[in-house]
């Protein structure tokens, strides 16, 4: 009880501008990204600390079983680390550091290089995290306080080809039997997307009948772990079914009273996961290949009772945005060197303070959104007179201090 309370009485907390980060380009010509963030500090007594600091560190696990004879198998688990980097914020000293109670707020950032591996979560198999983790090292008779905070990170190659947009379809005669027809209006999606897939299929022969059609999306993986430096070199694959749906009811009929042929048509959705360890985005890099098939079985009886099956595929392209690949201008900030406006708006928005509540900001003055702060000049010499500038670092520095 007496550790909890004095945890209790100091917390830190990790507030990143972006929790999804993204790398535009392949690692060979990415500029990589900027994490960017605020770590706070709340003491509500004055506190004795050793040292201050926040730490990210990126690994890579990889992990599978083999046979060691007379049946057994064994599970072989290795780590590689791919990033660390370390910020200290209130270094060592002989003697403790004495914080008197409030809040203690500390800005970070990191150029990540565009070659680092992407986050990848294949449970058992492959993962890569980025973790970020803030500690606040006391006595060695008191525990120390610490917390973490996941960022996951993403590539986009650049750019996409006009083709990549347009709706994809297959389309064919089955043994002079059946014409068929299967469109996506993309190759392209997302997470939380919803794929509306058309099947048309038309039979050319009375006596065929439908047994069922099925429809799976299907993520397929490739660890080549050896190129990483891993012990074990042999390649392994990897596949896990994310959406599975079959319709027994498709086909009951395929003429009318007229005697024509009808044509079967079904809209099947798909509605992609929105959790980033739910659906990886394709990925290809030296470690590892991820990809996606959207699979089609149509079961069919034919007129001397033998089962035939047409199979399809067509394979799609899952992303970290869904658009061809380019930064839109609203997002050009996610780049753009340390801005303080941008920060302090991060800071209210996580601690829920005002600016009115502070004495060295004006009350008329009114906080930017983030793409305002990229409005041309001509929209800026528009704005009303009644709005003071945004504050400077150096005005702020005071207020994030007190706080």
């Amino acid at each position: 009880k007496k550790m909890d309370k004095l945890r209790s009485h100091a917390k830190v907390k990790i507030h990143v501008e972006n929790e999804n980060l993204i790398m535009y380009g392949a690692s060979t010509e990415s500029a990589g990204c900027v994490l960017r963030g605020i770590m706070n500090l709340q003491l509500q007594e004055t506190t004795k600390i050793k040292s201050i600091k926040l730490e990210l560190v990126g690994k890579m696990t990889i992990s599978w079983t083999e046979g060691v004879g007379n049946g057994h198998d064994r599970l072989f688990r290795e780590e590689k680390s791919v990033l660390e980097h370390k910020w200290t914020f209130l270094p060592k000293q002989q003697k403790m550091h004495i914080l008197s109670a409030g809040s203690y707020t500390y800005e970070f950032e990191l150029v990540l290089p565009g070659d680092i591996p992407e986050s990848t979560y294949v449970a058992n198999f492959y993962t890569v995290q980025y973790q970020l983790k803030a500690t606040i090292e006391r006595s060695r008779f008191l525990p120390n306080i610490s917390n973490r905070k996941i960022v996951h990170v993403s590539r986009q190659l650049l750019p996409f080809t006009p083709e990549f947009l347009e709706p994809v379809s297959v389309a064919n005669q089955w043994a002079n039997k059946l014409d068929y027809e299967i469109t996506l209006p993309s190759k392209i999606y997302t997470h939380g997307d919803q794929i509306p897939i058309t099947i048309r299929i038309t039979p050319l022969v009375d006596s065929l009948r439908v047994r069922h059609l099925s429809c799976t999306l299907k993520e397929y993986m490739v660890c080549r772990a050896g190129s990483q430096g891993f012990l074990n070199t042999r390649s392994r694959a990897h596949g896990r079914v994310l959406f599975s749906a079959r319709d027994d009811k498709f086909g009951i009929t395929n003429s009318n009273d007229s005697g024509n042929f009808v044509e079967w048509t079904k809209l099947q959705n798909i509605q992609l996961p929105s959790s980033p360890q739910e659906l990886q985005c394709d990925i290809q890099n030296d470690a590892i290949r991820i990809k996606h098939k959207v699979k089609f079985v149509l079961s069919l009886i034919n007129a001397d009772g033998h089962i035939s099956e047409l199979r399809a595929a067509l394979p799609i392209i899952i992303c970290a945005v869904n658009n061809t690949g380019l930064p839109a201008y609203g997002e050009t900030w996610r780049t753009l060197p340390y801005d303080p406006t941008s920060m302090l708006a991060l800071l209210y928005q996580q601690t829920g303070n005002s600016p009115a509540s502070t004495s060295m900001i004006n009350t008329n003055y009114s906080l930017p959104s983030y793409n305002s702060i990229f409005d041309s000049e001509d929209e800026e010499q528009s704005h009303s007179s009644s709005i003071l500038p945004p504050p400077t670092y150096d005005e702020i520095l005071p207020w994030l201090v007190s706080t």
